[in-house]
């Protein structure tokens, strides 16, 4: 059980501030700004319910609980180290800094003076002309640098921060849109006054409520295991902590030495500076413990992580360590980042990786992690085209349970990491593929209501077609001047609305891409009013398909059989493109 030693009520002001000791951020133990917009959203319109409610004076109104945070206080050292809260009383002293920079720009001396006199009180000062400066909330190793030079190191003569620190993260980008949002919202509301005597009176008004209405329950424990324990119990019964953080908290905890420490710091630079988003390296850490322990979720990832990981560490003699884990987790983060990017640097390999990512497979990533570990990417070609054909015929056209599907590929990443042979998986999954009849049969009755996968498996038949006419140019089909066209149209005239509309404009053969900018005038007319666009595309999957054939001329009509005789031909093509099992036999 954990040990606590008080638990207090706590203003915002008694937390951060001039006469109070300086909250900390421990490198070992907290993670990075994580706030997106969602959160600050959430966080302001709570401060401005509050303001609101505050101004009628009644005593229950007059202070807003925003939760607890818990803290490591030893006797021996001073000041506090945060081990929850850190997002909060970020986003606050951000705030705080944007009314400070606003109160500046007004430029009366009465409004600087006020800016600068916050400051001084909440955010940082010199105690003496020759001290260092003393910052009062100082963050992790990961944000600190940054946060003091775009919000804390600001000059009392210019009115700014140095804003030199070059955005290395994607937690520095979250702080500066933090800034951005808040100085966007505060502007809009001081829109409406009149003069500067109402502005300023605004601006107290939600500084007051920040200072001396936002309350915290701080609670104190004497180490940082005790914090830990209370840290995961608050964050398992509210909002979900990432895994992430958790994961490195937990292996900070079973760090015995400073150098074991230290690695798993070093990963997470690593994992930080890789990824352009926290949901990547969320999405990372699930699949890299997958590809070595077959599948398990999101929700309970952290759970199956801490428990594997514990007996592994408290094996006697030691064989497995923290350091260790960290190391491997850094070393496959490379390779997944070379994944996810399209980025190993063989080109075919890299262009597999492309409809990977066109298709939202995310699902076969696991399995090409686990593969990479031991294989060059130029061996594992016939591999990923394998698990492209298995994943198109089986989830996009054939719309079979995808439960299955990450079932089978999960399983055998594991068994690749356990030591099986690339010969051997690659029977795995070909044995999976549903054979030429079962898709063909289901590419002529397929619907594709995503865009993604519509605008994959059409440009992937124009690829073909392009390559079948000998056109060597290349045409931008995922670019922005390229758009996915019903041919019947989602809009037509009632007097010529196909029976079951839903069922065939979704269809696969009602499906074209056409360049340019989309024209909705044309879009919903009749085939003769719009058939220029086709027969003058430069895309053969326009031009080349058979469109006429969707319009019956005689009763002038759209045409259910010319869908089908379009989709048909096109189910043909497909089989070339995503074969079945005898095409890596």
């Amino acid at each position: 059980m954990a040990i606590i030693k008080h638990a207090m009520r706590q203003t915002l002001g008694q937390l951060i501030g001039a006469n109070n000791p300086v909250v900390t951020v421990p490198d070992d133990s907290q993670r990075q700004y994580a706030w997106s917009k969602k959160e600050v959203d959430t966080y302001w319109a709570d401060i401005q319910k509050f303001r609101t409610a505050r101004a009628t004076g009644r005593e229950a109104d007059s202070e807003y609980f925003i939760g607890p945070i818990v803290t490591i206080v030893d006797e021996h050292k001073k000041g506090r180290s945060l081990l929850d809260g850190q997002q909060r009383l970020t986003t606050s002293t951000i705030l705080i800094a944007v009314i400070r920079d606003i109160l500046w720009r007004m430029g009366s001396p009465e409004s600087r003076a006020t800016a600068n006199n916050m400051q001084r009180d909440y955010i940082a000062r010199k105690a003496g002309r020759r001290e260092p400066m003393e910052y009062f909330l100082a963050l992790s190793l990961f944000d600190r640098d940054f946060f003091r030079d775009f919000i804390q190191d600001w000059n009392e003569t210019s009115g700014s921060a140095r804003g030199s620190e070059e955005r290395k993260r994607p937690s520095h980008k979250l702080i500066q849109e933090a800034y951005s949002n808040f100085e966007s919202k505060v502007t809009g509301e001081l829109a409406v006054f009149p003069d500067e005597d109402s502005r300023l009176d605004w601006l107290d008004s939600l500084y007051e409520c920040l200072i001396q209405g936002l309350v915290f329950v701080e609670i104190q424990t004497p180490t940082s295991s005790d914090a830990n324990e209370v840290f995961e119990t608050i964050n398992s019964r509210g909002k979900d902590l990432s895994t992430v953080d958790l994961v490195r908290n937990f292996l900070m905890e079973k760090s015995s030495e400073e150098s074991s420490k230290q690695r798993v710091n070093d990963t997470w630079r690593v994992l930080l500076d890789n990824f352009e988003k926290r949901e990547e390296i969320e999405r990372f850490l699930r699949h890299f413990w997958v590809a070595r322990h077959g599948d398990v979720k999101s929700h309970s990832l952290y759970a199956a992580i801490r428990g594997e990981l514990s007996r592994d560490f408290s094996k006697i003699p030691q064989v497995y360590s923290p350091k260790a884990f960290a190391a491997e987790l850094e070393s496959a983060s490379l390779r997944y980042v070379d994944l996810i990017h399209c980025s190993t640097g063989v080109e075919e390999f890299d262009s597999a990786l492309l409809d990977i990512k066109a298709l939202g497979a995310d699902a076969l990533h696991p399995l090409l992690l686990a593969a990479s570990e031991r294989n060059d990417y130029a061996q594992l070609q016939d591999l990923i085209e394998a698990c492209l054909s298995y994943y198109v015929r089986w989830t996009v056209i054939g719309t079979r349970e995808s439960t299955v599907l990450e079932e089978n590929i999960f399983g055998v990443a594991k068994e690749f990491s356990g030591g099986a042979g690339c010969s051997s998986i690659m029977r795995r999954v070909c044995s999976w593929i549903p054979d030429n009849d079962t898709f063909q049969s289901a590419f002529e009755e397929a619907s594709l209501s995503k865009p993604s996968q519509a605008r994959y498996i059409l440009t992937k038949i124009e690829g073909k077609l392009r390559a079948e006419a000998d056109i060597d140019d290349v045409f931008p089909v995922g670019s922005a001047r390229v758009h996915i066209e019903s041919i019947y149209p989602p809009q037509p005239a009632p007097q010529i609305r196909l029976d079951e509309h839903e069922a065939w404009v979704h269809r696969l053969g009602n499906l074209t891409l056409l360049s340019g900018r989309r024209n909705p005038e044309l879009m919903n007319l009749t085939y003769p009013e719009k058939s220029h666009q086709y027969e003058g595309s430069t895309l053969l999957v326009a031009a080349s398909t058979g469109i006429e054939r969707l319009w019956d001329s005689e009763r002038e009509q759209w045409s259910r059989q010319g869908i089908r005789a379009r989709q048909a031909e096109m189910a043909k093509i497909a089989l070339e493109l995503w074969p079945d099992a005898g095409a890596w036999s």
